[in-house]
């Protein structure tokens, strides 16, 4: 009688939903450090962080900023890494304008100077009208959620409003 008991008392906790929501918690959250901590050594093209760290001249490099000077036939982009801020200067003759968000990938010169071969430019209004209009639907979402569920404190659990 007495060796059920232990085994009782682990698995009621083991199913207790509070343990289950801590312990996926400190999942997601070793997960997530262990991704930001090892991301940059797996990608395709190198960007600000890498550059910074090993310049390397005539390598095709994916760098992303803001726009905040054009000229004729480049414009300047600005990009920050834990505070250190890179003004690449882009040779393209794509139509940018100062703000606008913008994807480069090209091959890095010197003076963080890029010829780009591909670019992807997200104007400000469309940048800002994509945010307003997440933020809308977030609290059309929200809305209807509270209205249809609610939840326990006690049992750590949502449950159906009737």
């Amino acid at each position: 009688m007495t060796q059920l008991k232990p085994k009782k008392t682990v698995k009621k906790i083991l199913t207790n939903r509070t343990f289950i929501f801590f312990g996926l918690l400190l999942v997601l959250i070793l997960l997530s450090s262990y991704y930001a901590a090892n991301y940059q050594n797996h990608l395709q093209y190198p960007n600000t962080a890498v550059i910074l760290k090993n310049y390397t001249a005539g390598e095709t490099v994916s760098v992303t900023g803001s726009v905040i000077q054009v000229n004729n036939n480049s414009f300047l982009l600005t990009d920050a890494y834990h505070h250190n801020v890179v003004n690449y200067k882009v040779y393209s003759t794509q139509k940018v304008s100062v703000g606008d968000q913008v994807e480069v990938l090209g091959i890095l010169g010197n003076s963080y100077q890029i010829n780009a071969s591909k670019i992807q430019s997200v104007s400000t209004f469309d940048y800002k009208f994509l945010l307003l209009r997440s933020f809308i639907a977030f609290l059309i979402f929200l809305f209807f959620f509270r209205r249809y569920w609610g939840f326990d404190c006690r049992k750590m659990e949502f449950r159906r409003l009737k």
